[in-house]
């Protein structure tokens, strides 16, 4: 999922609805400093992870052993606590965090 697609989706949900699991402080992905990651965080609403996702768009980030690297909307985006690698956040993860699985 690209980081534009993150925040469109996240656009069409109920920023005031509590997540069990989201996401929060955005940084560059340890697995590819280019893309960007998100770490998980407990009990958090649609409208902060929305937020947290728009902040990041256009934003630069250091890599984990340097060199400057700037989000747009086509980055790819991961759930990775910051200085480790973890998994693409996908359509499927996205909607069981917000409860909008069918």
């Amino acid at each position: 999922m690209t980081l534009g697609s993150l925040i469109e989706f996240l656009e069409t949900q109920n920023p005031n609805k509590f997540v069990p699991m989201g996401f929060h402080n955005p940084h560059s992905y340890r697995g590819y400093y280019s893309e960007l990651a998100f770490e998980p965080v407990e009990k958090v609403t649609v409208g902060k992870m929305l937020e947290c996702a728009k902040e990041a768009l256009r934003n630069t980030y250091e890599g984990w052993k340097g060199g400057d690297f700037t989000m747009n909307s086509y980055t790819d985006v991961y759930l990775a606590e910051e200085g480790s690698t973890g998994e693409e956040i996908s359509e499927i993860l996205l909607k069981y965090m917000v409860g909008a699985y069918d």
